[in-house]
């Protein structure tokens, strides 16, 4: 017995436009957003990674978010203060 053909006329509407909700869908022209520029490099400046537990971290981010302040400028003067308090 052969298969009967699947009809799909009418599953779509070809005469209206979808309602633009705002929320950009899958396939759509993307915004070609400017790229952020990079941070400017200070004189010397030297890369460092640091793993921190979750807890210590969180209390990181809590603060910097409190405060206003990035990661960066917490760890630079906590390291800076630790560094002048053992005359390092």
């Amino acid at each position: 017995m052969a298969k009967k053909a699947v009809v799909l006329e009418g599953l779509l509407n070809t005469e209206s436009r979808p309602v633009d909700t705002g929320i950009p869908q899958r396939g759509a022209a993307h915004v070609i957003a400017e790229p952020k520029p990079a941070p400017k490099k200070r004189e010397g400046e030297k890369r460092l990674t640091l793993a921190l537990d979750g807890d210590t971290y969180r209390r990181l981010r809590i603060y910097a978010a409190t405060t206003d302040q990035t990661h960066q400028d917490i760890m630079e003067r906590a390291l800076a203060e630790y560094l002048n308090s053992v005359k390092a």
